[in-house]
């Protein structure tokens, strides 16, 4: 399927394809919205992430809500924008596709990876217990439908 990236809101102007690349490499927050399991209700969840090959990789609960929901629902929304204090307002947004992959050793890869994206070391007491949280995780592999960017 190829990506389709559009204009997000008609008063603001597209991230070019570099300004696109350095907000999904720095360490944003990805708020993944889904339909909840148990009601059938929307559900946002935000998430540590990072993105290559043109998709979104994160790590959750095995057992938990967001993994659940996905295995019955596989559609999701997507959000990545900057903190206001990091500039002006840009982001990105869209529809995708997800995955769950139940593979402990690759889930612990992909935790491992985000442990030392969102705190710059895998030393240390709260890093060592996130990666053994790998173990019990699945990974969330989100391939999008569409993207669509905006800068203030």
């Amino acid at each position: 399927m190829l990506l389709r990236l559009t204009l997000a809101d008609r008063t603001a102007k597209p991230l070019e394809e570099g300004e696109l690349t350095d907000l999904l490499n720095k360490p944003n927050i990805l708020r993944l919205a889904m339909v909840d399991a148990r009601d059938n209700m929307p559900l946002v969840h935000p998430v540590w992430y990072y993105y290559k090959d043109g998709k979104f990789f994160a790590s959750v609960d095995r057992d938990g809500l967001k993994a659940r929901s996905l295995r019955k629902n596989s559609n999701v929304y997507f959000l990545v924008d900057i903190d206001p204090d990091d500039g002006p307002p840009r982001g990105v947004r869209g529809k995708g596709v997800a995955r769950i992959i139940d593979d402990p050793d690759y889930a612990t890869k992909v935790t491992t990876h985000n442990v030392l994206r969102y705190l710059g070391s895998v030393d240390g007491q709260v890093a060592q217990k996130l990666i053994g949280m790998g173990k019990d995780s699945s990974v969330i592999e989100i391939t999008p439908r569409y993207m669509a960017t905006w800068k203030f």
